[in-house]
């Protein structure tokens, strides 16, 4: 096939932004293998990096397991209320500091949901800046019946006054030890723990209507 002069001219006129493009191209591709090779260097430092930290994290696993062995060896087990707040109050900065493995543990045990017993105090958002230690004040105080109720006048709405918890009554001190007993045990110290019969937390008491209350 022959190539016409027409032909030959637009080919000239078009072999300059060819050959530009071209160029470029060719630049771009070099571009691009820097930067395989920058990213073939990164993943190797990562690697070893990976590597570094997968040691020093069985180092750490060990000197755990180390500690924990002394810590059984060593400790007396913990079977009272008394021992076993103590042991969690000295561990909790640390592992539970805003306190909500002992707050959803107390959900489980009781089966009580604070903002659901507090319409009140849940619509006006008081319940959402609360940590767990705050919120067990309210579940405690719902779950051995001490609140006081008051309605808000020209309203349906009734506030919540809480009244202190009598923390000397069996029912309250069995609620405590279990509750400590299945924190530590979720936090992976039931290894420290005396090993009996754990007591029974008296069931929820059925809710009440806000009316058949005595305010």
């Amino acid at each position: 096939m022959r190539v016409g002069l027409r032909d030959m001219l637009r080919a000239i006129r078009e072999y300059p932004a060819a050959r530009a493009e071209l160029e470029t191209a060719r630049f771009e591709l070099r571009q691009t293998q820097q930067a395989l090779e920058q990213s073939q260097q990164d993943c190797g430092s990562l690697s070893i990096k990976m590597s570094e930290q997968d040691d020093y994290i069985d180092f750490l696993v060990c000197k755990s397991n180390a500690f924990r062995d002394a810590l059984v060896e060593f400790c007396p087990k913990l079977s009272t209320p008394e021992e076993l707040k103590r042991f969690y109050d000295t561990i909790s900065p640390s592992m539970d500091a805003s306190g909500f493995t002992m707050y959803r543990m107390a959900q489980e045990l009781t089966g009580i949901d604070v903002p659901s017993c507090f319409p009140y105090e849940d619509n006006r958002g008081l319940f959402e800046v609360m940590d767990g230690h705050q919120l067990m004040g309210w579940l405690t105080a719902v779950h051995f019946q001490a609140v006081d109720w008051e309605i808000i006048p020209n309203s349906t709405y009734e506030y919540a006054t809480l009244r202190e918890v009598d923390t000397t009554t069996p029912e309250y001190q069995a609620f405590e030890q279990q509750l400590y007993e299945k924190v530590l045990e979720r936090m992976g110290f039931q290894d420290v723990l005396a090993s009996k019969q754990e007591p029974d937390i008296p069931p929820p008491q059925p809710k009440k209507n806000r009316g058949d209350q005595t305010r």
